[in-house]
């Protein structure tokens, strides 16, 4: 049965299972989930297993990164401390009820087992064999040691065993395959009506001072001119510290020396002379030497810039590095230096550096330059004069009435519709046009997305005794009109699509069937949550 969950795995779950190992498990917080919590403040309990304040802060620190990571430092969610630590700990008391429920049931996984796994997992792998290299490239991304990493593939197999076990028994009926069949290739037969908001500011539309007026000041925040700011950094590069280096020639052939091996020829393991090898010696030993000179200055600089955090003048004359500015930027317009680097802006105008005034932390830009810096000048958000803004209200009232006249044609031409009149002389009649899209599928192009959408929400006419059916939907230029007028049930032509629609359906059934005993295990387990749980 492992072995045969182990090829299945191979497919669809191989695709994600260092993703979920990653995202899910390493917010479990791994040094306290597996070292246990003693003496921590215990925030929730799950049967009688305690999660402590400790698990649950390494947990919110995991999660909270991996959304700065995907959304930016700035987007709301990032921003948002009380839902990532609800989330967190649902994480946690999930992963728990999960994991008591695979070993109560008898699951278990050895280590020859997580070896092997790991070494069918195609990201670690090179030419098609398990790479070292490769593996720890992978694992450096993720802030955990080979230990941690190998223990929480262990628990993330232990865990999917029931679910794999699932979804391999999962089967669908023929009814269910023949009634999927008939929905996902049905064809309806769709005709419409647009409505294009510009067709309405064509006409006469008269506007207001007072309109403007009211708008401006009810819609002050659209009217805001962008926060900016400047910075001031200290730069360190490895590509400066290299052009200051120019080694004599008695420390090259010294170099030389010491990694002979790297300028001996397989071939008859002749030896390159050091004449020979001149050039490639030194820019060897100066990128050497500039990496280790790099590093030792980038923990200087971190240090500098934290024991002063309220400048960069000590790092700056300690390092004798100069202090640069840049030009004035704002969260999504750089200028032409530093600022162009999102990553830049983000910190830039972070909580720590914009409104405390604080040095940032090292800032890796690329692989050879990290920077820190610090609030030069801050220019604030100011709200534009009318004058300047009354042409823009114009516009926008303009688009807006003629959207509601649009919309409002639309209803009345949608009753008059249902009450029988000719859909094409009606359509004529208000210099429109009756269009017949003929019979289309659920994923045809032909029309927009929202008349398809439309369409196929529609109620068939043929069992409520009518011959056409109508709606109206939002389009991004304006309204339409859809005419349902015929539904064609879907077939399937060939025994490989009914194969592909039959192992969909049995997929869909795995995973509800997963989903309808991941929710029974939490209904059963006695989970305890401290009221203070979300605020570690």
């Amino acid at each position: 049965m492992l072995q045969t969950i182990r090829d299945y795995t191979q497919g669809w779950i191989a695709s994600v299972i260092i993703s979920i190992i990653i995202l899910t498990f390493a917010l479990w917080g791994i040094h306290s989930y597996f070292l246990g919590g003693a003496n921590d403040t215990i925030i929730a309990k799950v049967n009688s297993v305690e999660i402590s304040r400790e698990q649950l802060a390494a947990a919110y620190e995991r999660l909270h990164h991996q959304v700065q990571s995907q959304y930016g430092l700035n987007s709301p969610l990032a921003k948002d401390e009380a839902v990532l630590k609800d989330r967190a700990l649902q994480t946690l008391v999930e992963g728990e009820v999960l994991k008591q429920a695979s070993l109560s049931q008898g699951f278990w996984i050895s280590d020859a087992q997580v070896d092997a796994y790991l070494q069918s997992i195609p990201s670690f792998q090179v030419n098609g064999k398990f790479s070292i290299e490769r593996f720890q490239e992978v694992l450096s991304s993720s802030l955990l040691s080979t230990g941690e990493f190998l223990k929480l593939i262990h628990a993330s197999l232990l865990i999917d065993q029931p679910k794999l076990g699932i979804a391999l028994t999962s089967f669908a009926l023929p009814a269910e395959v023949s009634y999927t069949i008939s929905l996902v290739n049905q064809e309806r037969a769709i005709q419409y009506i647009n409505l294009p908001v510009q067709y309405f500011l064509s006409q006469p539309i008269t506007i207001s001072q007072a309109q403007i007026q009211h708008y401006y000041e009810q819609h002050q925040n659209d009217f805001m001119t962008p926060e900016q700011v400047s910075v001031e950094y200290i730069t360190l590069s490895l590509k400066d510290l290299a052009v200051k280096m120019n080694p004599s020639e008695d420390v090259l052939r010294g170099y030389y020396e010491e990694n002979i091996s790297s300028y001996t020829q397989q071939k008859g393991q002749k030896v390159q002379s050091f004449e020979a090898v001149k050039d490639k010696v030194k820019e060897a030993y100066v990128r050497q030497h500039a990496e280790e000179k790099l590093a030792d200055l980038r923990e200087q600089l971190a240090n500098l810039t934290y024991e002063h955090p309220d400048s960069l003048a000590v790092a700056a004359k300690t390092l004798n590095l100069p202090i640069q500015t840049s030009e004035l930027f704002t969260r999504d317009k750089a200028g032409n230096d530093i600022s162009q680097n999102k990553k830049v802006r983000d910190i830039a105008f972070s909580n720590d550096v914009m409104n405390l005034h604080n040095n940032s932390d090292v800032i890796q830009l690329n692989p050879e330059t990290v920077i820190v810096l610090r609030l030069k000048s801050h220019v604030a958000s100011t709200l534009l004069p009318l004058k300047d803004v009354s042409s823009q209200i114009t516009a926008t009232l303009k688009t807006e009435e003629a959207t509601a006249r649009a919309a409002k044609l639309a209803d009345d031409l949608k009753a008059k519709l249902q009450a029988g009149a000719d859909p094409k002389v009606l359509a004529a009649a208000h210099q429109l046009t009756w269009n017949d899209a003929g019979y289309l599928g659920r994923y045809s192009t032909k029309v927009d997305s929202a008349i398809l959408d439309m369409a196929f929400s529609l109620p068939n006419p043929a069992p409520i005794h009518t011959k056409i059916t109508y709606g109206v939907t939002r389009l991004p230029n304006g309204y339409a009109i859809v005419a349902l007028s015929g539904v064609k049930e879907g077939v399937v032509l060939d025994k490989k699509q009914a194969a592909i629609f039959a192992e969909q359906v049995q997929n869909s059934d795995g995973l509800l069937e997963y989903e309808l005993y991941k929710q029974s295990q939490m209904r059963q387990a006695k989970i305890e949550i401290q009221q203070s749980g979300s605020q570690p």
